[in-house]
């Protein structure tokens, strides 16, 4: 007698199928997140490296100028790195680089000196504007608040009280004791600085007349600056 074999059912042959597509999507989504992990790694590194760079190059570009100016008396021939790179016999080349370098820096920073400002300007103003009416705003929100607040206030006290007697008159008493304690701090504060510290090389005569010179010798670096500026881009 021939045996009748067992039809598998729908669903026995769907589960298979079911079970490797959460399979492949597990894997997929496992992928793609090793890729993104990857990605930002790289991205943290690269921004390393190149603030990493950045420092590096500012020391070095310290380290010659303190050379320069220390012990070659600002000259860079007569300074400890120019005569080791005289005496390898490349002080030429180094030197021309360093003009052409200079050079273009120069003739970019005056391009973008005269053609920035133009767009610079109107957007620090939009910039100061914008600041402006936020600050308007945050005072006109709190005098609002205030205001409320004190509208508000009787009818808080009156429940207040009900539950807790004179607990309102004592909330108003703490308020007006701390306002009257920070006001207090502040008038003592501002007498005891005053009396003690804005006196001798601290008084306002004496900060008024560093502030000055500081401000003369921005000026003359600012010119000197320039001059040099003006200088290094007529170099070709």
């Amino acid at each position: 007698m021939a045996q009748v074999k067992p039809k598998q059912s729908k669903q026995g042959k769907q589960a298979p199928a079911a079970k490797k597509t959460v399979q492949e999507k597990t894997s997929a989504q496992q992928k793609k997140n090793k890729q993104n992990a990857a990605s930002q790694k790289k991205k943290c590194g690269c921004c390393k490296w190149t603030l990493g760079s950045i420092f590096i190059i500012a020391l070095i570009a310290g380290a010659l100028c303190y050379d320069t100016e220390v012990n070659g008396k600002g000259v860079f021939e007569n300074s400890a790195t120019g005569k080791v790179l005289k005496n390898a016999g490349v002080l030429p080349q180094v030197q021309r680089g360093w003009y052409v370098t200079m050079g273009a820096g120069a003739r970019g920073y005056k391009w973008a000196e005269q053609h920035i400002p133009p767009y610079a300007q109107p957007a620090i103003k939009t910039g100061i504007d914008v600041w402006k009416i936020a600050r308007n705003a945050c005072c006109s929100a709190y005098t609002n608040a205030l205001n409320y607040w004190r509208s508000q206030w009787p009818a808080v006290a009156k429940f207040i009280d009900q539950y807790l007697p004179n607990f309102s008159h004592k909330l108003e008493a703490f308020a007006a004791g701390a306002k009257d304690l920070a006001v207090n701090s502040y008038d003592k504060s501002a007498t005891l600085i005053k009396e003690k510290v804005l006196v001798g090389r601290f008084s306002p005569e004496n900060i008024n007349q560093a502030f000055n010179q500081t401000r003369n010798a921005a000026l003359e670096y600012y010119n000197q600056f320039h001059k040099k500026v003006d200088a290094y881009a007529k170099l070709k």
